[in-house]
């Protein structure tokens, strides 16, 4: 790799390296103390110290990276495992086709409301112990899955574990943002994407191989090694100590009312986009009543942290302008395409292809592989030219591209098409998963990173609940269409995926060739969705995205104390 462009000198150059010498490095590890007459110099010239230029991990840093990309694994295998599986486990615990979707929209539900208000309290508490707290969830969520005997037990189990991987999966981001300098953070969270990407990528194979020689139950079982060296390493590792404070004035930091008000209504929000359309319809009071007492609460929420919190868990800054606005309404986008695509293409498998899970599986190698080679080698071309907005507008036009050859599907799903589609849209989401995240830090205020990286980590979750929601209601509407005008029951569309079954013995004739139509009408309807919103993502951030200079000082309350690592800095 060549030598990346100096950073031109500012006029306090010299003096700012002479006082870095008491200051000691980012991580907090003191060279000597510092003598008074210099304070007023250190002030003074606090925000032109220079950066570190050329940057590497130390030992204990590079430990913690990936021992934080192993948890991001287990979150990643969480989310798809049980994908493929699915219908196997409704049919074992007599389940209904309403239970097989909260099964999925649970976790993911839990998991986008948890990730603000646990990130705001590592602020508080401490990284360590909030991390530690979400292994210890997730791990208790997992058992209560594994040894469930009934749906609603699995119910409680998945969102236990939605509460563990929310935290898992932003404080991973966050944590960085404690370690690593931002124009070098998308070059190391390749390491973290490509774990994540990793576990998308398996999670439904296993499934599928697991569902297929043994019993359902194994896709938990087969947690508990990596959290069991999770909960061994990260109180070890993660030494990072928040800034010094007693237990009440620690817990009077907590903004209490604000992350009521936003759980509250978070939730509220989502479960009416989820069952509207699908249990109920959009114009029943019990889609209504909850889709406006979130809506009113999520702008209330916005309201009380602006005008009235003290210690504002959702910081107003996060949103000084346009440019930082669309990279996270882009977030929340990439979140409904990305994982939308990744549930509803497993679907497609089994119920047009009539492929079986472990099948299913191995068929969407080829996008959640590229999602990981794609984010891996953006992030690092981001670190070394300093610019990410060519990755976010080019993810977005391949994004586009691929989001447009699912409506071919339908049509002609041959194994050439779905490849190539799979290769397309992999590479886009690929490049927009890494680099659309470190513009949301690098547009920050100084002092916000990691308020920003747990924010863009919840409107992608967000995004990926309402991409599951808004799909699921989408295509049984689109394919209720089709059904009313072939004289077929509407009913088919409501129970889609529990008639797969069914479906599939259906004798040879009309009758379910109609079906199949059917099915097929509603794919269409479904692709042309996340077709267009990916459409919207690239317009909106073509023109508003700006870049901004990733080379700045690291910053963070949180320091690592490595008195049990020796430090190599080159």
């Amino acid at each position: 790799m060549s030598a990346l462009p100096p950073i031109p000198a500012s006029p306090t150059e010299s003096t700012s390296a002479s006082i870095s010498d008491y200051k000691g490095n980012s991580n907090g590890s003191e060279k000597h103390q510092m003598p008074d007459t210099v304070v007023v110099a250190t002030v003074a010239d606090e925000a032109q110290r220079p950066v570190e230029v050329h940057w590497k991990p130390s030992r204990h840093e590079k430990a913690i990276i990936y021992t934080l990309a192993i948890t991001s694994l287990i979150v990643a295998l969480d989310a798809t495992i049980v994908i493929t599986p699915l219908s196997t486990i409704v049919q074992d615990l007599d389940g209904t086709a309403t239970q097989a979707f909260w099964i999925g929209t649970s976790y993911l539900l839990v998991n986008a409301v948890t990730m603000p208000v646990i990130c705001a309290v590592s602020d508080i508490f401490g990284r360590p112990v909030c991390l530690i707290f979400s292994l210890v969830a997730f791990t208790a969520g997992t058992i209560l899955c594994a040894i469930s005997k009934n749906v609603g037990m699995l119910l409680v189990g998945r969102s236990i574990q939605g509460i563990g991987g929310g935290g898992i999966h932003s404080l991973g981001l966050v944590i960085q943002t404690d370690i690593v300098p931002l124009r070098w953070r998308p070059k190391w969270y390749g390491v973290t994407l490509g774990f994540w990407a990793l576990g998308l990528a398996i999670g439904p194979i296993i499934g599928g191989a697991v569902v297929h020689g043994t019993t359902w139950r194994w896709i938990f079982y087969l947690m508990f090694p990596f959290l069991g060296f999770s909960l061994a390493t990260v109180p070890y590792l993660l030494t990072l100590k928040p800034r010094e404070a007693t237990f009440s004035e620690k817990v009077v930091r907590i903004d209490w009312i604000g992350s009521f008000i936003f759980t509250g209504s978070a939730t509220s929000f989502l479960i009416a986009v989820s069952w509207g359309g699908s249990q109920y319809e959009w114009n029943s009071i019990q889609t209504l009543v909850p889709l406006i007492i979130g809506f009113v609460g999520l702008l209330v929420t916005l309201v009380y942290e602006k005008l009235w919190a003290k210690q504002p868990f959702l910081r107003h800054s996060l949103y000084h302008n346009t440019s930082s606005i669309i990279a996270y309404v882009c977030g929340s986008i990439q979140g409904m395409v990305m994982y939308g695509l990744l549930y509803y293409g497993p679907f497609f498998f089994l119920s047009i292809k009539g492929f079986s899970p472990l099948d299913t599986g191995i068929a969407m190698l080829p996008a959640t592989l590229t999602v990981t080679s794609a984010g891996i080698i953006c992030g690092r071309l981001v670190s070394r030219y300093n610019n990410y907005r060519w990755a976010i507008c080019v993810g977005w036009l391949v994004a586009s591209v691929g989001a447009g050859l699912f409506l071919i599907w339908p049509h002609n799903d041959t194994a050439s098409v779905w490849v190539i589609t799979y290769l397309i849209i992999g590479t886009g989401q690929g490049a927009i998963l890494n680099a659309q995240n470190f513009a949301s830090q690098a547009m920050c205020k100084r002092g916000d990173e990691a308020a920003a990286a747990s924010m863009y980590a919840f409107v992608r979750q967000f995004g990926m609940a309402l991409g599951v929601g808004i799909g699921g209601t989408t295509f049984q509407n689109i394919m209720s269409i089709k059904l009313r005008w072939l004289g077929l029951p509407v009913e088919i569309a409501k129970q889609a995926e529990s008639y797969i079954s069914v479906l599939h013995k259906l004798p040879a004739g009309e009758y379910k060739d109609n079906v199949m139509e059917a099915y097929k009408y509603g794919f269409t309807g479904l692709f042309s969705f996340y077709l267009g919103v990916s459409v919207i993502a690239f317009v909106i951030s073509t023109l508003f995205i700006k870049n901004i200079d990733l080379t700045r000082r690291l910053e963070s309350e949180h320091r690592l104390d490595d008195s049990r690592w020796e430090k190599r800095r080159t």
